[in-house]
């Protein structure tokens, strides 16, 4: 995208965190960051030994989510990672001088509280969270949306507008309540509802959609307007998914908690169903979403937590 519409950039300019994601080893990879927009590109930073950073080694794709009250941005593009320790990128590295200062300014600047945070803190910051452990990312965004509580109020670029459906929808006990693998001091302050982020595999890559989602019966699920998820494009109603769910704190990441479920997800949309509406209905309105929802069951492989700088993965029987 050459030129970043005026409302896409009032959105990047307004939002907090971003929720990026990228196409892992074991499926959609997405946690909240803290960002910036410059030279018309989001800027982020994360370890060097990170899944993203892996894994844009391997396919620079990316998408990512901005909220910003009941407005998000969902957006995808293409990643360039600047890493000092790299001897044959120091080159283009000093060709993008320029550019990669004025980041680096507008970073610190929207980031300001952030940093304050990280030096009340800093004799508690692991290595992997200092600079020199880490690596400055642009992402260049090749599409847009910008998505309200009915639905997509606006697109740039291309996006799909249908996704698959499964015909028949059952909500199910899950054998062991997906949550109560997190610790306590993690599962608490998630509680059993809230907003989220969810990240699908579909038509044209990988998509991050403003989801609201709910904990029922040991299951787990996301629910969306039906038009928010067919974002995604997905050509088959089970795709890789993964949902990040957290609650941030305003200045100090380490009284942030989260957790990301990854594995799949089987979609539904209420309208195409030919049995199990009014289960599914009930859970999109649980979740949120009363009018022309789709929901989208998810089916764990893993659980990755954090709570502050600490964190670690449960496997999901």
């Amino acid at each position: 995208m050459s030129a970043l519409p005026a409302s896409v950039e009032a959105i990047l300019d307004r939002g907090e965190l971003c929720y990026v994601a990228a196409n892992a080893r074991h499926g959609p990879h997405v946690t909240p960051t803290v960002f910036a927009l410059a030279a018309g590109r989001v800027w982020v930073t994360t370890s060097r030994a990170s899944v993203k950073a892996r894994a844009w080694r391997a396919d620079p794709r990316a998408a990512g989510l901005v909220r910003v009250g009941e407005v998000a941005l969902s957006f995808a593009g293409s990643v360039r990672t600047y890493d000092a320790l790299e001897v044959e990128a120091l080159l283009p590295n000093l060709l993008d001088a320029p550019v990669l200062a004025l980041a680096w300014v507008r970073f610190a600047r929207k980031n300001a509280r952030f940093f304050a945070g990280y030096a009340l803190d800093a004799h508690h910051v692991p290595l992997a969270w200092t600079p020199p452990a880490r690596v400055f990312t642009a992402i260049e965004i090749e599409r847009a949306a910008i998505v309200g509580p009915e639905g997509v109020a606006e697109t740039f670029g291309a996006w799909p507008r249908r996704t698959a459906s499964m015909r028949r929808f059952r909500a199910t006990r899950g054998p062991v309540p997906i949550l109560e693998a997190l610790p306590e001091d993690v599962r608490e302050p998630l509680g059993e509802v809230g907003h989220g982020a969810l990240a699908l595999e579909g038509e044209h890559g990988l998509a991050v959609l403003p989801v609201g989602w709910v904990a029922e019966r040991g299951s787990l699920y996301a629910a969306a307007a039906r038009e928010t998820l067919a974002l995604a494009g997905a050509e088959r109603p089970r795709v890789p998914a993964a949902l990040a769910m957290d609650r941030a704190s305003w200045w100090r990441a380490r009284h942030m908690v989260g957790a990301m479920v990854r594995g799949e997800a089987d979609l539904a949309v209420v309208a195409e169903l030919t049995s199990g509406v009014r289960s599914a209905t009930t859970i999109a309105r649980a979740a949120g979403v009363a009018d022309d929802a789709a929901v989208a069951r998810m089916l764990p492989e893993r659980v990755v937590w954090w709570r502050g700088w600490t964190s670690g993965t449960v496997a999901v029987p």
